[in-house]
């Protein structure tokens, strides 16, 4: 996929060591001076990232879009049985004009990819959460005003953690998978990805070191598990047939009512 080769640098060795240096500099020389550097900066821009970006993350929390899924393929658990009815097929091969193959194969392209949705939006949340326990990196809230310490190692206080960003792992997490899949719009969607990850400043809960860390996280997990489980599928069904996303929508919709 042409897309992906734009990854490849994501998952390699040397990225992971550059990437692990630069996070580190950040937390030891400038994390603290940029986040107070930000406080200097116009209260538009905080309204902004407050009352527009911010308000966003909760419609697209990961656990939301995990229900969608999970709905989805519990609605193609049971395609074999609807093909089989001549009557139901036929509803939908005359609602959509796709024969018996084509059918077959994009119910389970829809099934590979919210498979793959949910395992990168889960795996990623469970392991930005064990590695927030693991540094327990105390939030400016409480580095500031209560007196913690940076780093806390094995802190069980999960509110007081903050490395790596939760809301930029999952917002990195959700773009490069729509990124994969969509093959358009890269720029627009790392953008408004970057946007939910700066948001996490400018609401006093995380220093940079935390959106770059959650970032490289949130990109991380969907690109190897696509590589690992499901590229080859997902490949083999778009050599056989030409489709597009309102293909797959208006499949789903009819498969609804049947």
């Amino acid at each position: 996929m042409k897309n992906l080769i734009n990854f490849e640098l994501l998952i390699s060795i040397r990225f992971f060591i550059f990437i692990s240096f630069f996070i580190l500099v950040l937390f030891l020389f400038f994390d603290v001076y940029l986040f107070e550097l930000s406080r200097s900066f116009p209260g538009i821009l905080f309204s902004f990232f407050k009352n527009i970006i911010d308000p966003l993350s909760s419609i697209l929390d990961p656990l939301n879009l995990i229900i969608i899924c999970l709905l989805t393929l519990l609605l193609n658990s049971n395609v074999k049985v609807i093909i089989k009815n001549e009557k139901k097929f036929e509803i939908i091969r005359s609602k959509t004009d796709f024969d018996i193959e084509k059918v077959k194969d994009l119910f389970a392209y829809t099934s590979l990819v919210c498979r793959h949705f949910v395992f990168s939006l889960a795996l990623a949340g469970i392991f930005c959460n064990i590695l927030k326990y693991v540094f327990g990196v105390s939030r400016p809230k409480y580095f500031f005003l209560e007196g913690y310490e940076r780093i806390n190692f094995f802190n069980l206080e999960h509110k007081v953690s903050s490395f790596p960003s939760g809301h930029t792992q999952a917002a990195f997490t959700l773009a490069v998978l729509i990124i994969i899949y969509s093959k358009r719009y890269y720029f627009v969607i790392i953008s408004f990805a970057i946007l939910m990850g700066l948001s996490r400043i400018f609401m006093s809960m995380h220093f940079p070191s935390d959106i770059v860390a959650g970032a490289y996280l949130g990109s991380l997990v969907p690109i190897i598990l696509y590589n690992l489980s499901f590229k080859y599928k997902i490949e083999k069904i778009k050599k056989k047939h030409d489709f597009f996303f309102k293909d797959l929508v208006r499949l789903m919709y009819w498969r609804m009512f049947i």
